[in-house]
């Protein structure tokens, strides 16, 4: 009787454990999308991967690049309205990280008219679950993004 209460008890807490590492995740999620829609690049970096970061040499730059990314699209009638987030897959713990992948909708306004778009994140955490960093996968296939991410986890799954 003992081991099925331990077990409960271990079981509840993983849960428990699950949940708030989700509830996280979609806060700070919200919290580098506000960054993003008010142009504070800087603040919205801090929630980039480090692997992202150093695909453009380094945090200046990558903030250099998303800028003119932005401006180019506003130019061409092309405006981001809204992005939320939902579906926090099952944390994945692996090596020294937490992992998991986040659905993200995002609602843009274009020169045609206002669309809808299904994209996913990446999340991960080095500090067990205190800091989550980013990689948006830009509509590419999990195997796609591995390539350039070679520590994810084979359980990380993106729905196409």
């Amino acid at each position: 009787m003992k081991k099925i209460f331990l077990l409960s008890l271990l079981f509840a807490g993983s849960l428990y454990f699950s949940q708030n590492y989700k509830e996280t995740v979609i806060k700070q999620a919200t919290e580098m999308r506000k960054y993003f829609m008010e142009k504070n690049y800087n603040a919205y970096s801090n929630y980039v991967d480090d692997g992202v970061i150093k695909m453009f040499g380094d945090k200046k730059k990558m903030i250099s690049t998303s800028v003119d990314a932005v401006e180019k699209m506003s130019k061409a009638g092309y405006t981001f309205k809204k992005v939320n987030f939902s579906d926090v897959s099952d944390i994945v713990h692996t090596k020294n990280e937490l992992q998991t992948v986040v659905h993200q909708r995002i609602e843009m306004e274009t020169p045609k008219g206002i669309i809808l778009g299904d994209y996913y994140l990446i999340a991960i955490s080095k500090d067990n679950g205190k800091l989550w960093k980013f990689i948006d996968t830009s509509g590419k296939s999990i195997e796609s993004v591995r390539k350039y991410f070679p520590n994810l986890s084979p359980q990380l799954y993106i729905k196409k």
